[in-house]
């Protein structure tokens, strides 16, 4: 158990950080020995959340720096508008975290292609040698960078929260870190986006939230999936 007195008055000044630090501790003791933890937050607080995971969870088991972009209309005229959010992964032991590599390739685009030369096995190029480099047939390698839009106004999943996630991008984060037999949780559900994209992959869940109107919302939501299934 990681020993919480240790560091009672670290964040005594900063309220939401003393609350997170304390979450982040329990949230630490019930990830299975392959879990792992993904921790969104915008430009506000990620240096200090950054910081704050280091000391609950080790350096070592920092795992990426997720830069989520996203478009959307702004009228900042004396700076850079700020179109993306950041998401610190980090899992529970170093090296024995699970990655499903092949959930989450992602098509090569016709610019990636260009040059390539094709037979029954798919693309390829040739080295100095000779030697054929196949492109993989599911694709190339996912980055650290995922390109993912917002709600839009008219989408099926928009619930008006004002904290709502694309499914797209809790998706990829599920496929990547979970099994079917693992358990998804998540402790801050908001519009309920976790829980339902976890029943569509087949995953065991356990979502909560200390706002009635997001366990209300998450509750019509799963409601409305049965529903449709």
């Amino acid at each position: 158990m990681l020993e919480q007195t240790q560091y009672t008055d670290i964040w005594a000044n900063d309220n939401y950080l003393q609350f997170m630090y304390e979450r982040l501790i329990l949230m630490r003791e019930l990830l299975s020995e392959q879990g792992s933890i993904y921790l969104h937050c915008d430009w506000h607080k990620s240096h200090q959340l950054r910081f704050l995971l280091d000391e609950v969870f080790g350096e070592a088991n920092f795992v990426n720096e997720i830069v989520w972009k996203y478009n959307w209309a702004s009228t900042v005229k004396k700076k850079f508008s700020q179109k993306h959010d950041t998401i610190f992964w980090y899992a529970k032991h170093p090296d024995n975290w699970i990655f499903n590599l092949d959930e989450l390739r992602e098509p090569y685009t016709e610019a990636q292609l260009k040059g390539y030369k094709r037979d029954a096995r798919g693309y390829y190029t040739l080295d100095a040698s000779g030697k054929k480099w196949y492109a993989h047939p599911k694709g190339q390698l996912p980055s650290d960078l995922f390109e993912i839009g917002i709600i839009s106004r008219s989408a099926k999943e928009r619930q008006n929260y004002p904290t709502q996630k694309p499914e797209a991008l809790i998706e990829r984060i599920i496929k990547a870190s979970s099994n079917e037999d693992s358990i998804v949780l998540d402790c801050f559900v908001g519009s309920g986006t976790t829980a339902v994209v976890a029943e569509k992959l087949g995953r065991r869940w356990i979502v909560s939230d200390i706002n009635k109107g997001a366990i209300h919302t998450t509750m019509k939501r799963i409601q409305k999936l049965g529903e449709t299934q």
